[in-house]
């Protein structure tokens, strides 16, 4: 009897570990979505937000590099909630993905080859000096979306307006989330982006599945234990 219940409990104890990595999945994955980190030292310029481009800001302190994100060409704004480019959706900084010019950004991040994920934003215009219609790109896993913000359809200064985007893609293990500005080359009003998200199945920490794993081989080692008894018997 003795040797059955630590064969329940061993077995109990895996099982419970791999419910909680299962329950845990749901998890955001990336850094600094909701732009809301703008770098340490990095200080909002007189127009109410910051520029950073790929070796970061330029107005000092200078070299500030966006945090969570890699700038890969142009330039991009975190916009001050309270200025003519406001308000966020949420929190205190939304980010224009034309800078002084078109800008792109991207985060790689680990997932669960084969799960399911889903990419989520926010997004807006810029609504001052941008009579141009403005799109941009978001891809991630193979699949992506082009977030179209026509003029006139998102407010007006200190009263930008939000709607919500977003797809899925299957994991592969390690994947990047890109949004790149599709506007000409002289634009610097583009579309903004605020709580940019990729949530779904975490990837197990490496102590977790020795444990999950040591679990299963206990439950089977004993198992095999009792047969072998109740065989001798």
């Amino acid at each position: 009897m003795r040797s059955a219940k630590v064969v329940f409990s061993a077995t109990i104890s895996a099982l419970a570990l791999l419910g909680a990595a299962s329950a845990a999945g749901a998890a955001e994955l990336l850094v600094n979505g909701g732009f809301e980190n703008i770098g340490a030292g990095a200080v909002p310029e007189s127009w109410g937000g910051l520029t950073y481009y790929p070796d970061g800001t330029h107005v000092a302190p200078t070299g500030i590099l966006l945090p969570g994100w890699t700038v890969q060409s142009g330039s991009v704004d975190l916009a001050w909630t309270t200025s003519a480019w406001g308000p966020a959706a949420s929190g205190t900084f939304s980010m224009d993905l034309d800078g002084w010019n078109p800008g792109t950004i991207s985060q790689s991040f680990n997932d669960v080859a084969g799960q399911t994920y889903t990419v989520s934003y926010d997004y807006s215009r810029n609504p001052a000096n941008a009579a141009q219609d403005v799109s941009a790109l978001v891809s991630a896993g193979g699949q992506s979306a082009t977030v179209d913000a026509p003029n006139g359809a998102f407010g007006s200064e200190f009263n930008m307006t939000w709607q919500p985007g977003g797809f899925t893609f299957v994991g592969t293990g390690h994947d990047t989330i890109t949004l790149a500005s599709l506007d000409p080359q002289n634009s610097n009003a583009g579309v903004f982006f605020d709580n940019v998200s990729v949530s779904g199945q975490a990837v197990p920490e490496p102590a977790s599945w020795a444990l999950m794993i040591g679990g299963f081989g206990m439950a089977g080692a004993m198992l095999r234990r009792r047969r072998a008894s109740l065989a001798a018997a």
